[in-house]
């Protein structure tokens, strides 16, 4: 009994571990793929090669989203105004689109941050001008990124996006005060 037992074990083991992701198969690089899905103004998930390779918007902060628990519902956090059209905004300029991502780093979240281009154009530098997300003060660190702290300057004078808010809260903020919220 026991010898027949652990082939198929075996086999169903292979099989299994052949079937799984190979989310460690990208790296810093180009990739061409297809976005499959986006999860707010900042993250989307690209198939590139057969790989589902979740993306950061490299130099975007977008307004965080609202986030309900599946198992417990009614203990949902609330997100930001403006998240949900800027989520609405991404998606519908990049998703089911092939696009190209210039993958500059792997987080420690084992998402890939990248820019994302399709048709030519840099899609986290639109989101930043249209006024969908903050530049990332990271970026203000370093002088080849200084265009989009340019553009968000230019947004935040034409009161575009969550710019049209009197005084909007960047996100980095908004994460530390629901960290302090008592549960």
């Amino acid at each position: 009994m026991i010898s027949i037992r652990l082939p198929s074990i075996f086999l169903f083991s292979a099989f299994l571990f052949a079937t799984l992701p190979a989310n460690a198969d990208y790296t810093p690089g180009t990739v061409y793929g297809l976005v499959t899905g986006t999860t707010d103004g900042g993250h989307l998930t690209v198939n590139g090669n057969g790989t589902e390779i979740p993306v950061k918007l490299y130099c975007v902060e977008a307004p965080v989203m609202t986030k309900v628990r599946k198992d417990r519902p009614w203990l949902a956090k609330s997100g930001q105004p403006f998240a949900g059209r800027a989520f609405m905004a991404l998606s519908n300029k990049v998703l089911h689109k092939q696009v190209r991502i210039d993958i500059l780093k792997i987080d420690r979240k084992r998402r890939a941050v990248a820019i994302v281009y399709l048709d030519g154009r840099n899609i986290n530098l639109e989101m930043v001008a249209e006024g969908w997300g903050w530049a990332s003060r990271k970026c203000q660190k370093r002088p080849p990124d200084a265009e989009y702290v340019a553009a968000e300057e230019r947004a935040r004078a034409r009161k575009a996006g969550l710019w049209a808010q009197d005084n909007p809260q960047p996100p980095w903020e908004f994460k530390r005060m629901q960290k302090q919220e008592p549960k």
